[in-house]
């Protein structure tokens, strides 16, 4: 299969699909633009795709803390990430002026989405608090590992709802949007390669852990291609701006250095705690670098 139509494939398969609504009157537009700022639309959706992040950073930094890889800087994520989590939840229900989220989530559906996904997230929390604090262990990473993907699930679940919702009609937001939850989920992928990779370097590889962190590094790069070049046939557009190409040219850079041993990973070749532990750091950067081209495109968006 060409290139491109691989990278369109993957984009496809895990991307939000966006139906193209032709735009209507002029003032119906800008009432739309007003209500998405008056809201904090953007900032909606990317603190919603921020929660898939989350999900699989956790994961990632317990796998990590387990294996005695920079135990202070695991514990430290994993305390940080769980309020951080509580603090996303808690603003996408009843506003948040800090984070931009202006005023409560009325929408019954979305409150539903929001709800599953807090159902989901309380008994992990429980066992991520357990491991900080170096409780039953093996046990609670179990649990972690059992319930992160289902958390994940109901995240992304989240996400396509309120991307649906918040939305402007005008077809040209629609792109926006769809990019900014491209953009965003590349976030997540850092820290599910991360989980993956750590697990697989373990005891705790699963049946599918090999194929599932072949599957994220595949995604991972077809979107950040797609991203810092266009993918017209996925409905990716170039970054619209300097500042956009040149931060994605920084997560670029983050890739290629810690995608060799990820690659010695794949292979089965035994890797040292210290190479463990400078990956491990290398996709948290990767992460933070991405979620910089976040704030960027969520900035140009709003100034649309």
């Amino acid at each position: 299969m060409h290139k491109k139509s691989i990278a369109s494939a993957c984009l496809f398969a895990m991307s939000v699909s966006f139906v193209s609504l032709p735009a209507t009157a002029q003032e119906a537009t800008l009432q739309n633009a007003a209500f998405n700022e008056e809201v904090g639309a953007q900032e909606r959706i990317s603190l919603s795709g921020k929660l898939r992040m989350l999900s699989q950073r956790i994961a990632s930094a317990s796998c990590h803390l387990v294996e005695g890889v920079d135990i202070e800087a695991a514990r430290t994520l994993l305390a940080n990430d769980s309020t951080e989590f509580d603090k996303i939840l808690n603003a996408l229900v009843n506003g948040d002026a800090e984070l931009n989220v202006i005023g409560a989530e009325e929408r019954r559906k979305t409150l539903v989405k929001i709800a599953s996904v807090k159902e989901q997230w309380e008994p992990m929390k429980a066992a991520v608090y357990a491991l900080k604090d170096q409780r039953d262990i093996e046990a609670n990473l179990e649990t972690v590992i059992l319930s992160n993907s289902e958390l994940l699930n109901r995240a992304a679940v989240l996400v396509t709802e309120i991307v649906g919702q918040y939305s402007n009609p005008a077809e040209m937001v629609q792109a926006d949007s769809m990019v900014l939850d491209i953009a965003g989920r590349q976030r997540m992928l850092s820290q599910k390669i991360s989980k993956e990779s750590c697990m697989l370097a373990s005891h705790h590889e699963r049946d599918d852990t090999r194929s599932n962190l072949e599957s994220s590094i595949k995604v991972f790069e077809a979107s950040l291609a797609a991203l810092r070049h266009g993918l017209p046939a996925a409905g990716v557009k170039a970054p619209p701006t300097a500042e956009i190409s040149a931060g994605l040219e920084v997560v670029q850079k983050d890739w290629l250095e810690v995608k060799p041993t990820l690659d010695e990973i794949l292979a089965g070749t035994e890797v040292s705690v210290a190479k463990e532990e400078e990956k491990f750091h290398n996709l948290n950067k990767t992460m933070a670098d991405m979620n910089k081209v976040v704030g960027m495109y969520v900035d140009f968006a709003k100034k649309k």
